[in-house]
């Protein structure tokens, strides 16, 4: 077994070592060549083969992440801002056990709960205070005995602040059933799962009232006893008397384009933290400017941002700064007023 120093050491030291030389050495990164790389995917290859002959995954509309490099140069400084207007709130999530009452509730990072139609379904629920070697700068405690029994639990990809072997063990004392993307259908039921379902891209399945489909993420995967991207990744679609978009982990890629075509989507749940250093960041998280793009290729009634708030990654952003910048841009571009909702930590809406 790898301890917590043996694993920790390498990590921090690599990352000192690579964010010294990268700072020295390379340029900012060129926004405009990214999204011009980005504008030049083509939607064909969303639908392509994406396991390489040795079984592991990858992204086939795009290569080009290669010809931008990754560096850890920000290139940015933060403006001070009031973080207590963005703090998180109490919540006793009691209001879940009411079956008639939709809504989105923001439990931090990517977790969110939606209640819909009856059914209760869980993103990436990630409720310990740790994840791997980094822990939570919000330590918030989660009531289980509030959750109905049987919820559906949607994981996005097996990295440690989304797949959470501590959540997913309370979970399965509530009879959970789990969809998971390929390769990680044994993880779970080894960890005591009774109902676990794997999925490929584009791939469906009805529960109930509700359909789940799992859609192409821009992103990557990788655990301890896990070969990088031997399992997939990805986001969610829930449809019912509303549907209701997941991003999970991604940067900004030519799938907001064509769910919005294919799709009649009411609310997205969109990535929106840990996006700097961007020349970093770029490839697999949104930065702010993306998460509106997104939001306007996806043609979504209602934009949740999620990803931010209890826990610091890589990401040099403050932690609740995505909060602010979000609150920013609309302000100067007041047309998203009535499109995007921001929660924070805590937070729900209710869904009509």
């Amino acid at each position: 077994m790898i301890g917590k120093k043996t694993v920790a050491q390498p990590l921090v030291l690599s990352f000192a070592i690579l964010s010294f030389t990268s700072c020295a050495n390379t340029p900012a990164f060129d926004e405009a060549e990214w999204l011009k790389a980005i504008k030049a995917q083509d939607l064909s290859s969303l639908y392509a083969p994406h396991v390489n002959p040795d079984g592991t995954f990858f992204n086939p509309w795009n290569s080009t992440a290669e010809h931008f490099g990754s560096h850890f140069r920000s290139g940015r400084s933060f403006d001070s801002f009031p973080k207590e207007k963005y703090t998180h709130v109490s919540n006793d999530y009691s209001y879940l056990a009411d079956r008639d009452f939709d809504s989105i509730s923001y439990v931090g990072h990517a977790s969110t709960i939606i209640k819909m139609d009856g059914e209760t379904v869980f993103t990436d629920p990630f409720f310990s205070n740790r994840a791997l070697v980094l822990s939570k700068s919000v330590k918030l405690k989660f009531d289980y005995s509030k959750i109905p029994l049987r919820p559906v639990v949607l994981v996005s990809h097996n990295h440690y602040d989304h797949l959470d072997k501590k959540s997913v063990r309370e979970l399965i004392k509530k009879s959970a059933i789990f969809l998971v993307p390929l390769g990680l259908k044994d993880f779970v039921a080894k960890l005591g799962a009774e109902e676990v379902y794997e999925f490929d891209w584009w791939q469906n399945l009805e529960i109930g009232p509700l359909k789940y489909t799992f859609l192409p993420a821009q992103h990557s995967s990788g655990r301890i006893g896990q070969g990088a991207n031997s399992t997939l990744w990805g986001g969610w679609l829930i449809q019912g008397s509303k549907t209701v978009y997941f991003s999970g982990d991604t940067g900004y890629f030519c799938g907001f384009e064509e769910f919005g075509k294919r799709f009649d989507i009411d609310y997205a749940l969109l990535q929106a933290g840990a996006y700097e250093p961007r020349g970093f960041m770029y490839y697999s998280h949104m930065n702010i400017e993306e998460f509106f793009r997104a939001s306007d290729d996806l043609n979504a009634k209602t934009t949740i941002p999620v990803h931010f708030g209890v826990l610091r990654e890589t990401g040099t952003e403050p932690l609740l700064y995505t909060l602010y910048e979000i609150e920013q841009f609309i302000q100067q571009n007041p047309a998203y007023q009535q499109r995007i909702h921001s929660l924070r930590v805590g937070e729900y809406l209710g869904v009509k």
